[in-house]
């Protein structure tokens, strides 16, 4: 029951990431609903990398999601 709720809580951001990665090749305005209904849940994980990582943070976000995922999944 745990896993699942983590498996998917996590799944979900990972779509919310890969989202605001995919939003960022387009011009946006940031009073949009669509694009601050992305940036509010993922930018204080995107600060925490920006002050490790400066120059690949979206990258780094899906593969530290990827791992943690993983090791959900593992240790249930």
């Amino acid at each position: 029951m745990i896993e699942q709720v983590l498996n998917y809580s996590l799944a979900f951001y990972m779509w919310l990431v890969l989202g605001r990665a995919a939003l960022s090749f387009f011009t946006t305005d940031r009073r949009n609903f669509f694009y601050n209904m992305l940036y509010v849940p993922t930018e204080p994980i995107y600060k925490l990398y920006r002050s490790f990582l400066p120059c690949c943070h979206t990258l780094a976000i899906l593969i530290s999601l990827l791992i943690l995922r993983y090791m959900v999944i593992k240790l249930f």
